[in-house]
């Protein structure tokens, strides 16, 4: 029996054929679908859910993500064609051209997933921040002042107001949010 698998694996080139084109044929629809933006918009990179400790989740490593299965499959698919011929070391040669490309599309979006940011900065964020006045703030909080606040690895020019009159350059602190994206400052001494 053992012999007849052995012969099916290396006639089977047809099946990794198939397994090739299929996977080249939806790696390149991805590949166009990100390009164009719209990778983010369809349901083409579902997740599958796995328990936290089993060995597909390793510090938000997903190895089992669409497009690394994709990955898995294209080189399964064309490694198997190229190396049918030699039977058990044919598909050998083929699962571990899969896994390795599965393994390697799964680091290469985990490293860009760490590249995220987001840019978005609370108001309660900003409470007790100090800044400079960019623009004078005008006494009695009337319209029209800028402070530049200084946050972790980023600078913000905020619209404030102030009871007293503000020349630019001078130091300030964040006192509380006024809502509407206004924020009421006052000297620091």
């Amino acid at each position: 029996m053992i012999e007849n698998i052995g012969e099916f694996l290396a006639n089977s080139s047809n099946i990794y054929l198939f397994l090739a084109i299929f996977g080249s044929v939806i790696f390149i629809l991805q590949f166009i679908l990100s390009l164009a933006g719209l990778h983010g918009e369809t349901d083409f990179d579902a997740d599958f859910q796995v328990d936290a400790h089993d060995v597909s989740d390793i510090h938000g490593l997903n190895f089992f993500s669409i497009k690394s299965i994709v990955a898995f499959i294209t080189f399964f698919g064309w490694a198997g064609y190229f190396f049918a011929d030699r039977g058990w070391g044919g598909l050998g040669i083929a699962f571990l051209s899969g896994a390795v490309m599965m393994a390697l599309t799964s680091l290469v979006l985990w490293l860009l997933l760490k590249m995220q940011q987001s840019g978005n900065v609370s108001t309660q964020d900003m409470i007790g921040k100090r800044g400079v006045v960019y623009l004078t703030l005008p006494a009695e909080r009337g319209p029209g002042g800028l402070v530049t606040v200084t946050l972790p690895d980023r600078t913000r020019q905020i619209s404030a107001r102030s009871d007293e009159e503000l020349k630019t350059g001078t130091e300030v602190m964040i006192e509380s949010d006024l809502g509407g994206g206004l924020f009421l400052v006052r000297r620091l001494d």
